[in-house]
């Protein structure tokens, strides 16, 4: 943006080239008049760049959804943005994992314009994976689209940690070279080679090197994620045990005990709404969308508003107007 400092001087030549010969007891009546008019010709000129800069803005906004990205420039922080579903997080030591990995996955994909700008990055590139590291660091997993046939791996990756507040730190860029299919560093370290991570695919992502072989948008890979099920037997599941597989973010576990538990609880409402939270997170918003219709159906008029105010959100993301619509009418109501 063009300086406050630029426009005075540019503005005092204009000015001082028309001004004749003026008396001595004129001298502070005419600074009076040429701050005046300094002032209300900055503020003129500001807000016209201003607008030109929400131009440009939206011009990329609408390329990139054009490309299946997002480039919404916000601070990559939480200050400005609402990092979950019925409002913005703040991490504690009660906070489970999937709320955890939700916020971070919808806050880097607010922040894709800062992230892109940081690391100077193609405007075009996306967010295809989400690489969680515990406690606190993630990488994302970037695609330009530019891979040679049979290269399924990422080009890009970047690591960041993150505080309670979900503000996001820096902590190394890595780019793929092809020949040697190993990633080479480019800013900072990777302390994380020998971590466990849970992969989770992001829910915006429309590229190709996702494929069902490897993590498809209804897959969160995590250690021992089939061990937890096969324990089971025949046995009757228990609540528990869905409570322990959502809190240690095996997601598909607690979807698949769920499914056994709910044939003989079906309006358990603290079952569904881990179903309807899990599928949310790993993208099957229409699944979501029917486990928080049985939830309506159930308490009927004491449907919870926190819910609808949820189901209009994924229902926006979704692409189903007429269903956001319907919970954000019930999500306004006090």
């Amino acid at each position: 943006m063009f300086s406050r400092k630029y426009f005075f001087s540019f503005i005092c030549i204009g000015l001082l080239s028309s001004l004749s010969v003026v008396r001595a007891d004129d001298i502070s009546n005419l600074k009076a008049t040429i701050t005046d008019t300094l002032t209300k010709l900055v503020q003129v000129y500001e807000d016209r760049i201003h607008v030109l800069e929400m131009e440009n803005t939206q011009l990329k906004q609408e390329l990139a959804a054009i490309r299946g990205t997002n480039t919404i420039t916000n601070t990559w922080t939480n200050a400005n943005t609402n990092n979950s579903l019925s409002g913005a997080i703040i991490i504690t030591s009660t906070t489970p994992k999937s709320d955890i990995y939700a916020a971070v996955i919808k806050q880097a994909n607010i922040n894709l314009g800062d992230i892109i700008a940081e690391n100077n990055l193609p405007e075009y590139i996306a967010i295809g994976l989400f690489e969680f590291i515990e406690p606190n660091a993630v990488f994302l997993s970037l695609d330009d689209g530019k891979n040679p046939p049979g290269v399924t791996a990422f080009k890009t990756k970047v690591s960041y940690t993150f505080d309670n507040n979900l503000t996001f730190t820096r902590v190394g860029l890595f780019d793929l070279d092809y020949a040697s299919q190993k990633y080479r560093t480019i800013f900072g370290t990777n302390p994380y080679i020998k971590s466990v991570r849970t992969r989770i695919k992001n829910p915006n992502y429309k590229g190709k090197l996702l494929t069902p072989t490897s993590v498809t948008s209804d897959s969160v890979n995590t250690t021992n994620s089939t061990a937890s099920i096969q324990s089971t037997g025949t046995t009757e599941v228990t609540l528990n045990e869905i409570k322990t597989a959502y809190d240690q973010t095996k997601l598909l576990d607690a979807l698949k005990l769920s499914d056994r538990y709910i044939i003989n609880h079906p309006n358990d409402l603290e079952v569904l709404r881990i179903r309807y939270r899990s599928y949310y997170i790993i993208g099957k918003y229409e699944n979501s969308l029917e486990e928080i219709k049985k939830m309506e159906n159930i308490q009927g008029s004491a449907f919870e508003r926190t819910i609808a105010c949820d189901a209009a959100v994924i229902g926006k993301i979704a692409k189903k107007t007429d269903v956001s619509t319907y919970y954000g009418n019930i999500c306004k109501k006090k």
